[in-house]
């Protein structure tokens, strides 16, 4: 069966449907047919060759808009250079690449952007502002009591905007020049024979999105903006990978000016703190998936142990959330909605 299995994917070729992750993750074709046996540069030269898919184009534009719809700031970012993100991901090669699991192009992670910003700030910013005991951080950022009040998207690629004509991977090298003496203890020496391993790496433009405070967002995006252009993201950063521009930011300003205060300031008020949450989530939701998503919004307003103006505040965001997505007429004879009107304030 296996044999079989080889057998058909030998036949395979790459074309203008292919997904690049499927075919870096399953296919290296013609081991024994290779010169010098190099499958691995064949296999990262074919994947930074294949197309963005048209469809993802249509999708990008739809992700875009629905930002907009639910007013999360976002600001294209530029790679500068190239960028290496996922590189310790597991891969059938030694490295690998973090790559869009639907539509097979590269994205950064909204966890890597959140944790450099949050870094960022804790050892480049004054201190009494955003330290890790600081007023700001944990509001931005979270601690171990509780998540922070902004919301890191995932960054996509823009379409179109990769330099390799257009295209977001580019085949790419390390080379190790002493290899017995970082996988033993033999010293390093002139006569060693380097070793090259072939890696793909991405380039372009991202959409970097931050759901929350308008005010906290933009001065997220600040912190970012420094992060970006003086330390990067991803593997690789001493070799200069990873640096990026925000779009319409200046990284050279002054770094006082990032570590001031946000010009609005979240409530410290626990039970304000709980209503602007649920507030922050509900605006998240897109229309669309209201349907789906509302009930456990519900089950969450449901679990809350807080005052009984608190419990009519959130009840009520949640009605009118489903009003405007026009779901109330399918809602209304649940139990669980007539729980939330027993509670709303109007």
């Amino acid at each position: 069966m296996s044999n079989s299995c080889r057998s058909r994917l030998q036949g395979a070729r790459v074309s203008a449907t292919t997904h690049a992750g499927l075919w870096l993750d399953k296919y290296i074709p013609g081991y024994e047919m290779l010169d010098a046996g190099k499958p691995e540069k064949l296999l990262v030269d074919t994947v930074a060759g294949i197309s963005t898919p048209a469809v993802y184009e249509k999708y990008y534009q739809r992700w875009a808009a629905s930002l907009k719809q639910i007013g999360v700031v976002g600001k294209k970012a530029h790679v500068q250079g190239r960028l290496s993100i996922g590189l310790g991901g597991e891969s059938v090669l030694e490295t690998a690449i973090s790559l869009h699991r639907t539509y097979g192009v590269p994205y950064i992670p909204g966890s890597a952007l959140k944790g450099l910003a949050a870094s960022y700030a804790r050892n480049r910013l004054a201190e009494s502002n955003w330290g890790k005991g600081s007023k700001y951080y944990p509001v931005m950022f979270g601690d171990t009591a509780n998540a922070g009040y902004l919301t890191f998207f995932d960054a996509l690629y823009v379409p179109g905007t990769g330099h390799n004509n257009g295209q977001a991977l580019w085949p790419d090298v390390i080379t190790v020049h002493h290899p017995e003496y970082y996988q033993g203890d033999k010293p390093p020496a002139d006569w060693d024979s380097p070793t090259p391993i072939p890696f793909l790496s991405a380039t372009g433009d991202y959409l970097i999105a931050i759901g929350g405070d308008v005010a906290w967002a933009e001065k997220a995006f600040e912190i970012l903006a420094w992060a970006l252009a003086e330390v990067g993201i991803g593997a690789k950063t001493s070799s200069g990978y990873g640096r990026m521009e925000i779009e319409g930011m200046a990284s050279g300003s002054s770094h006082s000016d990032i570590s001031a205060k946000p010009d609005a300031q979240p409530s410290n008020d626990p039970d304000v703190l709980t209503v602007q949450r649920f507030e922050q989530r509900l605006a998240q939701m897109p229309h669309a998936k209201v349907a789906g998503e509302i009930h456990a919004v519900y089950q969450a307003w449901q679990a809350l142990e807080v005052g009984d103006q608190v419990k009519r505040a959130i009840a009520q965001a949640i009605l009118d959330k489903i009003e405007k997505a026009g779901r109330t007429k399918n809602s209304v004879g649940r139990t669980w909605y007539q729980e939330l009107q027993a509670h709303g304030i109007g």
